[in-house]
């Protein structure tokens, strides 16, 4: 079994685009660094570990944001 050529490493970069985009979106929502976001999705092997990091990050942005929601006093909701 030979090394894995250039063209190899772009097909898994190129598998990868969609989530590279999602995570754009993601990190520009949660007001974090969008290029790192991205850059961390596509790096091969990297970004198992760190796409585990984006679903509990979130999941703490969307606890935090309810807290937020349920903290406020009842006189300022519609």
């Amino acid at each position: 079994m030979g090394t894995f050529s250039i063209w190899h490493w772009l097909i898994v970069v190129f598998m990868f685009a969609p989530f590279a985009i999602g995570n754009y979106f993601i990190a520009d929502r949660m007001e974090r660094s969008k290029v790192l976001w991205v850059i961390l999705t596509l790096i091969p092997f990297v970004n198992f570990i760190f796409m585990y990091y984006v679903m509990f990050a979130v999941v703490i942005y969307i606890l935090g944001k309810l807290n937020q929601l349920t903290e406020q006093p009842e006189a300022s909701l519609p």
